[in-house]
């Protein structure tokens, strides 16, 4: 207990030194008795941290057994320790002792056994979900793997819901979500590498990829990236991946977050890097693109025709979430000429008695509508929905009522909600919402110039961002005509033979020619 005492009293230490090797000199000694009060000191005598002393086979030799009950599967440690070790074993009556090794061979039937003589496996363990198992006379023991995994049950996508193809999400499980992608792909090339984060909370999260088809460049840019992060409790994966990335501050993501297995799946076939985080239903995909980021999964399950007029009509749906209040305000208040007379009669006979001008009223109606989405999004899923369509239509036709808004200025306005949502990846989404306001400022004040100007400033920054060492708008300006077959419009399957060289796989070869036309007799 000395030793203890002294250890928590050092001021000295900082607190990363702490964190990481306060417990790493602290072994386990032969008396249960005091690996377990060391436990509880280390553990600050939690409520949770759960212990049973009992003797070994009908033996007199006292054993204990430490877990969070929180966190352990308390059947598995009934069946699988507890009761092989008290009643269904009988060697140390007829050997009277034994090492570590024999007990754990013998006597437990638990799926994942170690020996461990450190506090610090053994904390991390614990805190974990494992059962610590010390015996009299050992200066060993040994961590048991009996964590429980209780957790919603597998359901459908949320934010990325699709009208046909697989409807399963992933889930705060770790091990599901690893197991959501293997029965997918069945490949024994496919690498899960764990690793843990965090100085404190020290979260699991594996890396994943297809040896032999991703760059080990960027595998090992990847994994470099992560083990210099330093954070102090769990971060999110799209958080801990967002401070890792090229461009941190950036407004559009460079990181693809999805709670879809099957677009795991169809990034790690094309030799991209997935990274999944225990606690969080979600996976990251890195690199990405912002091509990449307007696919859905309902674009592989249609005729390559009708799908790359999907994805164009989404391009259309971008432009259109961004610009159009502050094409409108450039077209009406600095080049009316532009627009046929009898429009600029109407528009003009809509706007009177209208208090505001034309760009005062597109920012009333972009502030309700974005009050309006969050709304939605806050309230509960049942009130959600029927609480945004109402509010819209009642606060809507309140203010053209009342003179506050024109009424063209509410169809516009609807009409930018309704494009907004045809963008399939939420942070894009999110980024394009937020360019409205500068390109309506831009428009106020150098009419339609000031919008191209704002465009081309725009492109110009999208070319110069980076995903990873990758460019952000491949494949659109890439130097490979075979990538554009799945960038904005999506080519056949049969044209699609290889994977995207802008990836620069390993094996490149995505549909062999032979079994192709095998295919096709």
């Amino acid at each position: 207990m000395g030793i203890l005492k002294k250890l928590f009293k050092q001021k000295q230490k900082t607190p990363e030194q702490f964190n990481s090797h306060a417990w790493s000199h602290l072994m386990l000694s032969g008396d249960i008795r005091d690996n377990i009060s060391r436990l509880n000191e280390i553990m600050n005598h939690s409520s949770d941290l759960k212990s049973r002393e009992f003797n070994l086979a009908g033996s007199s030799r006292r054993a204990a057994i430490l877990f969070v009950s929180t966190l352990a599967n308390e059947d598995m440690i009934q069946e699988h320790i507890l009761k092989p070790l008290i009643m269904e074993s009988a060697v140390f009556n007829t050997r009277g002792s034994m090492d570590l090794n024999d007990i754990r061979n013998s006597m437990l039937s638990a799926d994942s056994i170690q020996i461990v003589e450190s506090f610090d496996d053994i904390v991390l363990g614990v805190m974990a979900g494992d059962t610590i198992l010390t015996i009299q006379g050992y200066d060993k023991g040994i961590l048991i793997h009996t964590r429980g995994n209780q957790g919603r049950t597998v359901g459908e996508p949320a934010t990325e819901p699709s009208v046909k193809g697989p409807q399963e999400a992933f889930v705060e499980i770790l091990k599901i979500n690893i197991g959501l992608i293997r029965r997918r792909l069945l490949d024994p090339n496919l690498c899960f590498e764990m690793h843990k984060m965090g100085r404190r909370a020290k979260a699991d999260y594996v890396i994943a990829y297809m040896k032999g088809i991703a760059n080990k460049e960027l595998v090992s840019e990847i994994k470099n990236r992560l083990s210099v992060l330093d954070v102090d409790g769990q971060a999110t994966t799209a958080q801990m991946m967002r401070m890792i990335v090229d461009r941190p501050n950036s407004i559009f993501p460079l990181i693809q977050v999805t709670e879809r297995p099957d677009k795991v799946v169809s990034a790690l076939s094309e030799g991209r890097v997935a990274i999944l985080m225990n606690g969080n239903p979600e996976a990251v995909i890195a690199p990405t693109t912002l091509p990449i980021l307007m696919h859905s999964s309902d674009d592989y399950f249609e005729n390559w025709m009708i799908a790359s007029v999907i994805r164009l009509s989404r391009m259309v749906g971008v432009f259109v979430t961004a610009l159009f209040p502050a094409l409108y305000i450039a077209v009406t208040a600095f080049h009316p000429d532009m627009l046929p007379i009898n429009l600029v009669l109407s528009i003009t006979s809509s706007r009177m008695g209208v208090p505001f001008p034309a760009y005062v009223e597109a920012l009333l109606m972009v502030f309700t509508l974005e009050l309006l989405q969050e709304a939605g999004i806050r309230l509960p899923r049942v009130v959600g929905q029927t609480v945004s369509i109402v509010g819209g239509l009642v606060i809507g036709q309140a203010a053209v009522s009342a003179g506050i808004v024109s009424p063209l200025m509410v169809i516009i306005t609807s009409i930018t909600a309704v494009a907004s949502f045809t963008v399939p990846d939420y942070s894009l989404g999110l980024a394009l919402r937020f360019l409205r306001v500068p390109f309506m400022i831009l428009a106020v004040t150098l009419g339609s110039f000031g919008v191209a100007m704002g465009m081309l400033a725009g492109l110009t920054y999208l070319a110069s961002l980076k995903s990873f060492g990758l460019s952000y708008l491949e494949p659109i300006g890439t130097r490979y005509p075979s990538d554009w077959k799945d960038g904005m419009i999506r080519g056949s399957l049969w044209s699609m033979k290889k994977r995207p060289k802008e990836l620069n796989p390993e094996d490149p070869i995505r549909l062999s020619k032979r079994k192709r036309e095998k295919n096709r007799e």
